[in-house]
């Protein structure tokens, strides 16, 4: 897709959809207790594979980088290897979020084949039977386990995704700890939203929310050669900020900035967590929703309360699905962060980056680019380098022990169209190393 036509879709202030979550359907073969969608029967009125289609044209147009395509469970969808497919031919990053337990090797190749970069596999315990408890379905454990080793043995980038809550809260090292044995790419921690079956449970304690972020920050120091993240925690940045860790995220909570999700029947809201609806594809394009929705334009404005007033407001902001929720008001302060000072440690002053070392990181996915630009400055600066060159890129992921995914420009899939069965040329698609 050309460059001006992506950047046409931006707001006047620079937000751009850079990463997208597609609930691809609502029906799903196990009865977790936390399913925000309450997930099971297949939804009415779905998208169908030509409407997926068009949602994901227009995505690229509007400048969409990484499509996570999610549900329920995304691999009961007949057509989801041609959804893949169709998204990766027009240079999206195409991930697929998933319960893992329908994963085998052979599914795995059909899903590289057709240009997914990467899988984000449910796991809640180190306890089958807490696991499958918690999911709703005996066997669930072992299957998603099997689904790991899958994705690891064939080669396909996966990600441990765990929920915590009061029953699993003491787990959180152990669990990356597992990941790590297993080969994973990463680790994300999910910080309960009580929302859809979710509302039934009982969150954290705000002092069990500090100590979780905290120990993501020690594991990630553990650890160097995954990525460890927090998800509805935008806090994770002060925490780490405050112990001069690598493991940062993007500034601030991503709904209506960075990020939005569409659901089955193509309902455009901030995130999963908010039920506020900005307008639906079937209606309008998702980039005049993106641009000129009233509800992405107030969560695009400073928070208020203790959010507003804090010293990390920049970096952080509090979670907007959680002030809604435990405080009624979607742009008031997240009540689950206990943090009270106004002041925060000055910000590392930024090196300047030649500009082929800028396009090179234009090239590394959004999710994890914020924290290499960190980490590749730090070791910049340590070797006294007074500028950031394709040099201390290669340095920096070496020292790392892994190689950062990169992906190329988005375009439109001249020559790489679509065939039947969902296979795809793959000269239509560009995946440049760095």
């Amino acid at each position: 897709m050309p460059a001006e036509m992506a950047a046409s879709a931006q707001t006047s202030d620079g937000f751009s959809p850079e990463l997208v979550s597609w609930n691809t359907t609502a029906r799903c073969n196990l009865r977790c207790a936390h399913c925000y969608l309450a997930a099971g029967r297949r939804a009415p009125d779905e998208l169908s594979f030509e409407e997926g289609c068009r949602l994901v044209e227009q995505l690229a147009e509007a400048g969409t980088e990484m499509l996570i395509l999610t549900g329920g469970e995304p691999l009961l969808r007949r057509d989801v290897d041609r959804l893949v497919a169709r998204a990766a031919a027009y240079g999206l990053l195409v991930v697929l979020g998933t319960n893992g337990t329908l994963l085998t090797p052979a599914r795995v190749r059909r899903l590289k084949a057709a240009g997914l970069s990467g899988a984000g596999i449910s796991l809640d315990s180190l306890s089958p039977e807490q696991h499958d408890r918690f999911r709703g379905a005996p066997g669930a454990w072992r299957a998603a386990l099997r689904g790991i080793r899958a994705c690891v043995a064939e080669g396909l980038p996966v990600l441990v995704q765990m929920t915590v809550l009061p029953w699993n809260a003491g787990e959180v090292e152990a669990m990356v700890e597992l990941a790590a044995a297993e080969g994973a790419a990463g680790f994300s921690l999910y910080f309960l939203v009580c929302t859809g079956r979710g509302e039934q449970l009982s969150d954290i304690t705000p002092a069990q929310y500090e100590q979780a972020l905290a120990t993501l920050v020690a594991v990630q120091a553990r650890f160097p050669q995954m990525m460890v993240r927090a998800r509805c925690a935008p806090q994770i940045v002060r925490v780490a900020a405050r112990s001069d860790s690598a493991l940062v995220g993007s500034a601030g909570c991503l709904a209506a900035r960075r990020y939005c999700r569409v659901s089955a029947e193509g309902e455009v809201t901030p995130c999963p967590y908010l039920p506020l609806v900005a307008g639906n594809v079937r209606e309008r394009p998702f980039g005049e929703i993106w641009r000129a929705s009233p509800l992405f334009q107030r969560l695009r404005l400073p928070p208020g309360g203790r959010c507003g007033a804090c010293g990390f407001r920049e970096l952080c902001g509090g979670c907007r699905a959680r002030a809604l929720a435990l405080g009624g008001d979607v742009a008031g302060e997240d009540p689950w962060c206990d943090y009270r000072s106004e002041e925060r440690p000055a910000p590392e002053a930024t090196l300047p980056w030649s500009a082929e070392a800028e396009a090179r990181l234009l090239r590394v996915p959004l999710f994890i680019r914020d924290r290499v630009r960190l980490a590749v400055e730090r070791q910049a600066r340590a070797s006294g380098s007074t500028v950031v060159t394709p040099a201390e890129l290669h340095a920096t992921f070496e020292s790392l022990g892994r190689r950062v995914p990169f992906h190329g420009h988005r375009g439109p899939p001249d020559g790489g169209a679509v065939r039947p069965g969902g296979d795809t040329n793959e000269e239509g698609r560009e995946r440049r190393g760095p």
